[in-house]
């Protein structure tokens, strides 16, 4: 029995041993400031607030609320700040960031935080981090390795050196002098790496596995050293950082005798994805090494543009205004300090508070309080960015099968999807209506950049056969729902245009006052004149209710005899006819006619072009046949490339409505009208006739019918891309088209590859570009096939944050048609849900700028005054012009477009917006 126990333990013995004998782990972490690290652990909650990396704050933090300390992870930091030089070390937490002393804890981290955490889950074992940091320091100079090909002084320094040759002697000196402190360091500490790490023994050895270098601003910004090249040049500027960066990995390889040591390149990330050129081809020199034949597999590029907090990034930019208006203020204090006139101190500094408070809004002041403590190319001091740095270089190294050496960049999603109808008879030509589904497309908005439209149609002339316009003469009525990029105050919901389109684009009109060209050449800002006395059309388009999801909205246009045909236009014999095409709507809080297009607004292209005479819409029916489609222009993206070359992107997440019974209704009812569903009766009762009731004859419309199928063009790609050379995303795998009923177009969803919250479903967010068996394409992937520390699936797609739009105004000469004969009463204001406020009067209808600006006599106008006076009394806003839908829910407009007439004022006048602006913009 003793001898049997003696073998137990002699075996225990011997397993314990070889445990012990397991080669102690050896990271080495190098650069200048930014591997330093200057995110206060002030700046920890702010990585809470994203759900994506809470989890970090969870591992950084303990539950006593103080940075964790880690059990099996040593640190060694050698620093210098000035002339002191020093070793700081302990068991890593934080406080290992940027120093002012080797010895002192300034409550600050780098990358080296999360960095340890991620290597102690990882193995289990002791852990040695040796951290080396200069701030504004290069590699050209700073770090040069010994075999980077020699110094070669810049012009300057020729000039200099003529003068004062000494100073050739100190530059030499000064050659390397930070990697020789580097290599000189670590050798010390791994000659006693007891000293550091207690439970280190020498039996088991210690093996140097890796090494970070991050580092980079100092070269990037040196105009000397690296020249800009030649326009048309061939090449990277940089290319120099490259051959530099390659001789350094060798170097530190030899020197710590480690001839295939993992090697990481943090690739420097300032301003993320929307650095300039000059930056993205640095990063592209910094990845290169990882590039070459000699280093597969070894060394990685890790980029931490993804890690650039876009939200700090844009508040520090108007934080840099405020520091440049104080500079200026100092100067021109120092300059004026005694001429009359002169600001005081006092006054200099009110008047900068009064600069940044109307820059910085308070609750971005709260922000950067929370985010950030430094600025630039510290990566903003923040602590989460240093943390998802830490955990990608980390990763890097114990993932080594998937690093990526390529560049996140911006890109887009774009392309139509299509929606399958059966044509109807070419007789139906009076016009349409449809009832189209209204919601946030985007979870945030993105930006002026973002354009998309949701599902509608185009309008356009109808023409016998034969008899279309000769050469081009493109002209529709093409407007809906969606987001614009000359919107001046977007959100999530969708607005709504009117989007009459001229010949060739020369003339477009969105609504009263909302068009094409500028108030001293316009070119649509008086094409639609406002019809209705209940509903403010605002300058910048028709809001619907904030948190619209899925809800449908109701429009159409049908032609309405307001005026009588002309034989000239503008004084030019050419005629104009009398379609007055009305923007018809049905909601839940508005329903019948609210404005309409001038016939004016389509004829004037006539006067330079009179071959087009009674070819538009001011005189020709409507095709009812019109392709239906959601025209999408830009949804933001990023894409990126492993080592391999394989290509990846990410969408912004994009959503669809989803009602209870698990499908998505885009379009209803859509349907095309002779013109006996309104205007025959409209034409009697104008000609002394018995009244129209305004209702638009069910049995006088066709009503188009859905069939499942159609198709998407959604592509894929970075800006600029040729059209051929664009690449679709595979629609038909995550999403079928679907018709419920025959009047009714939708989808259905693949619910393993779509994510259902609410109201709305969100398509897939990753991509991996594959084929289709035979042409390119982007197969629907997983956050986990992409490329380990590229850092797309941290990648933050934030609402850009922008310089406040102008606010949208009118002429105020008291000469121009909007003060003469001017407004029967206002000034009114209207507060909207999209944070704007509309100012706005009430003209006699005749009296508007847009009826002024319509090529009409006054006693032309006159009549049509009459006959608008006439549909005020008969038709009002609570009753169903368009047949109403079937099925689904009627979307509301923003109730603040909701109006009474002013006492005296419900007949005969209407309301016109003369100004929009942001809340408390004034």
């Amino acid at each position: 029995m003793k001898h049997i126990l003696a073998l137990i333990i002699t075996g225990w013995l011997a397993v314990y041993s070889t445990a012990v004998a397991k080669p102690l782990k050896v990271f080495i972490l190098a650069g200048q400031s930014n591997m330093e690290g200057h995110a206060k652990v002030e700046t920890f909650d702010y990585i809470g607030d994203d759900p994506a990396t809470a989890p970090f704050l969870k591992q950084m933090r303990g539950t006593d609320g103080k940075p964790t300390v880690c059990e099996h992870v040593w640190i060694s930091y050698y620093t210098g700040i000035g002339d002191q030089n020093g070793e700081g070390f302990g068991k890593l937490t934080a406080g290992y960031g940027a120093r002012q002393k080797p010895d002192q804890d300034d409550g600050k981290i780098g990358p080296e935080f999360t960095f340890g955490l991620t290597m102690d889950k990882a193995f289990q074992e002791p852990v040695l981090i040796i951290k080396t940091a200069w701030g504004g320091k290069s590699l050209h100079t700073d770090f040069r390795p010994p075999s980077a090909s020699p110094y070669v002084p810049t012009e300057k320094e020729l000039k200099k050196w003529a003068e004062k040759p000494e100073m050739k002697s100190e530059q030499a000196a000064a050659t390397g002098v930070y990697y020789r402190r580097m290599v000189e360091h670590v050798k010390k500490v791994l000659a006693d790496p007891k000293r550091v790490c207690p439970e280190y023994d020498p039996a088991q050895g210690f093996e140097v596995a890796g090494f970070v270098w991050l580092q980079g601003w100092n070269d990037m910004v040196n105009d000397d050293v690296y020249p800009e090249l030649p326009n048309g040049s061939p090449g990277n500027r940089f290319a120099k950082y490259s051959e530099w960066l390659a001789a350094f990995i060798r170097d530190v390889r030899k020197d710590f005798g480690a001839p295939t040591m993992p090697f990481v390149i943090g690739v420097m990330g300032v301003d993320g994805a929307k650095a300039n050129p000059g930056t993205l081809a640095f990063r592209e020199a910094m990845a290169a090494p990882a590039s070459l034949p000699e280093f597969n597999g070894n060394v990685m590029a890790v980029q931490t543009a993804p890690f650039w907090s876009e939200e700090l990034g844009a508040i520090y930019k108007k934080k840099a205004q405020v520091r440049q208006m104080a500079y200026f203020l100092d100067s021109k204090h120092k300059d004026h300090a005694n001429k009359d006139g002169a600001m005081t101190r006092e006054q200099q500094q009110d008047y900068l508070k009064k600069f940044e408070a109307d820059l910085i809004t308070p609750a971005e002041a709260a922000l950067w309080q929370r985010g950030a403590s430094n600025a630039e190319y510290h990566y903003l001091g923040c602590a989460k960015t240093f943390a998802l740095m830490g955990n990608a270089f980390a990763e890097a190294f114990l993932h080594p099968g998937k690093p990526s050496s390529a560049e996140i960049k911006e890109g887009e999603m774009a392309g139509y999807l299509f929606g399958p109808a059966d044509k109807v008879p070419e007789d139906f030509n009076g016009g349409f209506s449809l009832y189209a589904a209204a919601w946030p497309l985007v979870q945030t908005y993105p930006g002026h950049e973002f354009q998309t439209g949701l599902c509608g149609t185009w309008m356009h002339p109808q023409y016998e056969a034969g008899k279309a316009p000769e050469g081009k003469c493109y002209t529709d009525i093409e407007g809906g729902l969606g987001w614009w990029r000359d919107t001046h105050f977007p959100t999530e919901t969708p607005k709504f245009i009117m989007g009459g389109v001229g010949p060739n684009f020369s003339f477009i009109a969105n609504g009263p006052g909302y068009g094409a060209g500028k108030w001293d050449k316009p070119r649509g800002q008086y094409g639609v004149a406002q019809l209705s006395p209940w509903l403010l059309f605002p300058l910048d388009g028709l809001n619907l209710k904030q948190g619209t999801s899925g809800e449908l909205f109701g429009y159409g246009y049908l032609p309405l005899p307001l005026t009588n045909p002309k034989t000239t236009t503008a004084g030019k014999s050419v005629p104009t006819g009398n379609h007055c095409w009305t923007l018809f709507l049905n909601t839940a809080n508005f329903k019948g006619p609210a404005a309409f297009f001038t016939p004016y607004f389509w004829s004037q292209a006539t006067i330079d072009h009179p071959e087009w005479a009674g070819m538009l819409l001011d005189s020709r029916p409507a095709g009812p046949n019109k392709a239906i489609q959601m025209e999408t222009q830009h949804v933001p993206a990023v894409l990126t490339k492993d080592a391999s070359g394989n290509e990846f992107a990410r969408v912004a997440p994009t959503s669809f409505p989803i009602g209870p019974d698990g499908y998505s209704t885009v379009l209803h009812r859509l349907s095309a009208y002779k013109k006996a569903a309104l205007w025959d009766d409209v034409q009697r009762w104008f000609d002394g006739g018995t009244p129209a009731d305004g209702a638009i004859k069910a049995e006088a419309s066709a009503v188009h019918n859905f069939r499942q199928g159609g198709g998407s063009s959604w592509s894929i790609y970075p800006p600029g891309t040729k059209r051929e050379e664009k690449v679709p995303l595979a629609w038909g795998s995550f999403v079928t088209s679907f018709t419920p009923n025959p009047i009714t177009f939708g989808y259905r969803w693949n619910e393993q590859l779509t994510r259902k919250s609410g109201s709305l479903v969100t398509l897939p967010e990753y991509y991996a570009l594959g084929t289709d068996g035979k042409k390119p394409r982007w197969n629907v992937a997983s956050p986990k096939d992409m490329p380990a520390g590229s850092g797309l699936t941290h990648y933050r797609f934030e609402r850009a944050k922008e310089k406040p739009q102008e606010p949208r105004t009118t002429p105020d000469d008291v000469q121009s048609c909007w003060r003469k004969p001017g407004p029967a009463a206002g000034p009114f204001q209207a507060h909207l849900g999209d944070g704007s406020v509309v100012t706005y009067y009430w003209y006699r209808f005749a009296d508007q700028p847009a009826m002024l600006n319509a090529d009409l006599t006054d006693a032309e106008r006159e009549q049509v005054q009459a006959r608008v006076e006439k549909l005020h009394r008969a038709w009002t806003k609570d009753r169903n012009y368009l047949v109403p839908p079937d099925a689904g829910t009627l979307a509301q407009i923003d109730t603040a477009l909701i109006l009474t007439p002013p006492k005296g004022m419900e007949v005969g006048y209407v309301p016109i917006a003369t100004r929009q602006e942001l809340e408390g913009s004034r």
